[in-house]
């Protein structure tokens, strides 16, 4: 089933109104033109306002201006298309005949809004008859988009049946011989809203691809760090074992190694979610653009289809969809700790046999003035 866009969709983040020429922001959230142009004069690093992502990378003490990253931002034609209908399903609520009756539908093709009477009349005439009426509770604006029939630019009551690569309109066989005669890349308007609607397609299952291999190196690094919790746990378990075996100078070696586990994998951790936060970046942007070309898919075959296809084909190409992690974040540093382990429990094997030949000596030289062993032990500690 195609996705609605709901009313909060079609409302910008920052003014809350529904957009006006929407913009495409690097992350693949939208923003109303002024409403980009107003946000990025209000903050020097101004980040999308819904994940923080930047909107402007900075280059040393030079930045471009507000309306350079305007300009440079794709507009989503198909948000545009999707608010225009919008607007045209909640406008007024009467019909257009009689006026003062409230319209119950609305036809699909002329856009007039008809109450029931009015609504018979319109399906006897010869010329609407044919139109497809419907119930204005029914029609959402993705399927009133999708309905309205591709007009020339220049004559918006005659159907176009090409497209000007060139000047990026849509034109009849008449504006073709008259005004766009020059023009070297004309293509038929259902052959090009077919290879839009195939790009789209591609691109869905690109973006489906990318989505999942992102989704699945964030659920392997959740597994890595939560191993490494696991390992921390066993670890402390494991100096805790050694050092309640020792009195007090273990003590001061239980602190030792219980600093040396948390320095190596708190910075182990750190590296793991360094390298998660930017996959979840990089999934926010998947997801945000995987939302355009889906929500461009539901208003085929309009017009607006082409502009999104090579917008979002070029933005899609943009974006980094690889999981691939560099080496460093997946050494465990386990190992090390516990050839560490290894040579702390020699050392303290050492010490102690050493201080117990010592103790055996003191033994051995104060016995005769002391008394026992019980009082030799306190005398050396």
């Amino acid at each position: 089933m195609a996705k609605v866009v709901e009313q909060h969709e079609r409302e910008c983040a920052v003014c809350t109104n529904d957009f006006t020429t929407p913009k495409i922001l690097p992350c693949g959230h939208l923003l109303c033109l002024e409403c980009v142009m107003s946000w990025i004069k209000s903050k020097y690093d101004a980040g999308c306002p819904l994940c923080t992502c930047p909107i402007v990378e900075h280059q040393g003490n030079s930045s471009p201006s507000a309306a350079d990253v305007c300009s440079a931002l794709p507009t989503d034609f198909v948000m545009e298309v999707i608010v225009e209908n919008a607007r045209v399903l909640v406008k007024d609520g009467m019909c257009t005949i009689c006026d003062d009756v409230t319209a119950e539908y609305i036809c699909m093709q002329c856009f007039e809004k008809m109450c029931p009477s009015c609504m018979k009349i319109h399906k006897k005439m010869v010329a609407t008859r044919s139109h497809d009426v419907e119930s204005v509770s029914t029609v959402t604006p993705e399927r009133l988009a999708a309905s309205r029939p591709a007009l020339c630019a220049d004559h918006g009551d005659k159907p176009a049946e090409l497209f000007c690569v060139d000047d990026s309109l849509l034109i009849c066989t008449s504006c073709f011989y008259n005004k766009h005669n020059e023009c070297l890349n004309i293509k038929d308007l259902n052959n090009e809203m077919k290879a839009a609607e195939k790009s789209l397609s591609s691109l869905t299952e690109k973006l489906a691809m990318g989505k999942d291999n992102l989704k699945q190196a964030i659920d392997n690094l959740n597994m890595r760090i939560q191993q490494a919790h696991v390992t921390e746990e066993r670890n402390m378990a494991l100096v805790d074992k050694t050092c309640d075996s020792l009195q007090k100078m273990v003590d001061e070696c239980r602190k030792q190694l219980k600093r040396l586990i948390s320095d190596s994998l708190s910075q182990f951790i750190k590296s793991l979610c360094d390298v998660k936060s930017e996959l979840d970046k990089r999934l926010g942007k998947v997801t945000s653009h995987k939302h355009l070309v889906t929500r461009a898919t539901t208003v085929r075959p309009c017009p607006a289809l082409i502009q999104a296809a090579q917008t979002l084909t070029d933005r899609v190409n943009s974006l980094d969809l690889s999981a691939d992690l560099e080496a460093e974040p997946w050494v465990n540093p386990s190992p090390e700790i516990t050839k560490h382990f290894d040579d702390v429990g020699k050392q303290l094997t050492a010490d102690l046999h050493t201080m117990e030949l010592q103790l055996a000596e003191f033994e051995a030289i104060h016995a005769p003035v002391l008394g026992s062993r019980k009082l030799a032990e306190a005398t050396y500690c």
